[in-house]
């Protein structure tokens, strides 16, 4: 009778050794996380969220908010631009383009932003907007930078009609300039805001002036021919963003930080 016994009891002191050694090997918990082992996990799309955003205190209670956007409208532009560029043939142009004759068809006031001449076209118009809009459409918000670039598209169309009647116009110069206008009323209201402002000056300044000098040199070496840029559209565009950032834009309540 008292051989299983003394099995059993061995079997127990090596149960009880074995849980020894594995409770000197795991790490101890702290109350926390006891506390918290049993309860559920928090969903997946929480955690999502939670990460995207900021809990403050608002009175007597606490709200959360945004710390991260997405420049939804400058994504936007791009894809429409590359896309009918891949896909645009002789007929859709021709819709699409800003003509002299354009009496009655409002639309191509707008619409000759989202064709190209060529490739390099295309993608010095798409780096440039990316670099110029996305951190304006991050702290100003989407539909006043929407705003701006429409208005800088239909001033140029516009100057180009007032000064330059029998030329075609294609490209999104326009919005672009109008953009890299409105950096100026953007600067002016929010200047204590923002991270980085003398850096952004002086390349918005280095980029500004980059661009004249390149306009200045195509002017006197090939005459403004191949290609032929539309000046009155590039001004016409920064000028209306310039204005428009003063009656679109406001000041921001929270500062900015890029790293």
């Amino acid at each position: 009778m008292s051989g299983p016994l003394e099995k059993n009891n061995g079997s127990e002191n090596n149960n009880g050794s074995n849980k020894d050694v594995r409770l000197l090997l795991l790490p101890e918990k702290s109350c926390a996380e006891k506390a918290l082992t049993g309860l559920p996990r928090a969903p997946l799309q929480k955690i999502f969220i939670d990460d995207l955003t900021k809990s403050e205190n608002v009175g007597a209670g606490k709200v959360r908010q945004r710390v991260w956007r997405v420049p939804w409208f400058i994504l936007l532009m791009c894809f429409m631009q590359i896309s009918l560029h891949l896909i645009v043939n002789e007929c859709m142009q021709r819709r699409l383009i800003y003509k002299p004759d354009w009496s009655g068809e409002y639309w191509r006031l707008l619409t000759y932003m989202l064709l190209h001449a060529d490739s390099w076209h295309l993608v010095l118009n798409i780096c440039l907007q990316c670099f110029i809009g996305i951190c304006l459409e991050l702290e100003q918000g989407h539909w006043r930078l929407a705003v701006v670039y429409a208005v800088g598209g239909l001033s140029g169309s516009l100057a180009n009609a007032w000064l330059q009647p029998h030329l075609l116009l294609l490209g999104a110069s326009a919005g672009v300039y109008a953009m890299l206008g409105s950096h100026v009323p953007h600067l002016v209201l929010n200047f204590s805001q923002l991270s980085h402002r003398f850096a952004r000056i002086a390349a918005l300044l280095i980029l500004f002036l980059s661009d004249v000098g390149f306009t200045t040199f195509h002017f006197r070496h090939n005459h403004n021919r191949n290609p032929r840029i539309s000046l009155e559209a590039h001004l016409g565009g920064g000028v209306a963003g310039l204005l428009c950032g003063f009656l679109v834009y406001r000041k921001m309540r929270q500062k900015f930080i890029y790293f």
